[in-house]
């Protein structure tokens, strides 16, 4: 097994300042590695919080169950957002940016629950991917994606990026009360990865 390097010089966006990254458009091949990294994490079969079973066939389905690109940036864009937010503590923030995602996307598009299940796992995986805890190795010719524990760290959360992110998210909830409620006006997905809840 060896390991591939993450830090793609398509994906230099992580290393600056969250202002920045805001700003920076990614690139449709920086988009297109993510979302295959976050099929290939992606569970088969999933049990929401509310007993419901979420079953992807990743066999034959694949095509059904991704999301356009355009919208796998603006998730990409929010996970980083939601890394932010986790590395420095502020849980609230990160809850309440995601579901803030969750709205705006449900409000443009009758999601399936297998697409729905997918949007969360590649948030998930950005957050790591931000936080620099994404692992990509290659056994036997297959690429191998392991997401490693967050550890948030206060040193390099002062008041100033504290205040950005802040604001970060007071956009994105701006934006969520500008489009109309889902269908059934829940936003829920309930499919919060364990990576957005405080331990």
């Amino acid at each position: 097994m060896r390991v591939l390097a993450v830090g793609l010089a398509a994906l230099a966006w992580v290393s600056v300042s969250p202002g920045q990254a805001a700003s920076k458009e990614l690139s449709e091949r920086s988009v297109k590695v993510l979302m295959q990294y976050a099929w290939l994490i992606l569970p088969s079969k999933f049990t929401r919080p509310d007993g419901k079973v979420i079953e992807v066939d990743k066999k034959h389905k694949k095509k059904e169950t991704l999301i356009p690109i355009d919208v796998a940036r603006d998730v990409i864009k929010v996970g980083y957002t939601s890394a932010q937010a986790q590395l420095c503590e502020m849980w609230e923030e990160q809850t309440i940016n995601y579901d803030a995602m969750i709205h705006i996307l449900r409000s443009k598009h009758n999601w399936s629950d297998q697409q729905l299940l997918y949007i969360t796992t590649l948030h998930r995986m950005t957050i790591h991917m931000a936080a620099g805890k994404l692992t990509v190795s290659e056994k036997n010719g297959e690429q191998i994606v392991s997401l490693d524990p967050i550890e948030p760290s206060k040193a390099t959360c002062n008041d100033e990026k504290r205040k950005h992110v802040k604001e970060l998210v007071a956009q994105h909830v701006e934006a969520a009360k500008a489009v109309s409620p889902p269908s059934g006006g829940n936003t829920s997905t309930g499919t919060v990865p364990a990576s957005q809840k405080k331990k």
